[in-house]
């Protein structure tokens, strides 16, 4: 079940890079920037240090992200 999710995750968002910038984020979860810098700062989003004080994501980390609040429900 779990892996399913996953495999479907990764088509419905394969058109974006493996590396998110916040908007990426932002576009995947349906939320506003400030609500996924406050989720970063909690780290309930892991972050990567990119090109100086740019925040990315890894997009596996969304889908993980995704996955577990779907087992939540």
């Amino acid at each position: 079940m779990k892996n399913d999710l996953r495999k479907s995750l990764r088509s419905d968002f394969r058109k974006y890079p493996p590396v998110l910038t916040v908007k990426q984020v932002c576009e995947i979860l349906g939320l506003k920037p400030t609500r996924v810098y406050g989720m970063i700062q909690k780290g309930e989003i892991p972050k990567i240090e990119h090109c100086g004080r740019h925040i990315r994501v890894l997009k596996e980390d969304v889908i993980g992200l995704l996955i577990a609040h779907k087992n939540d429900d």
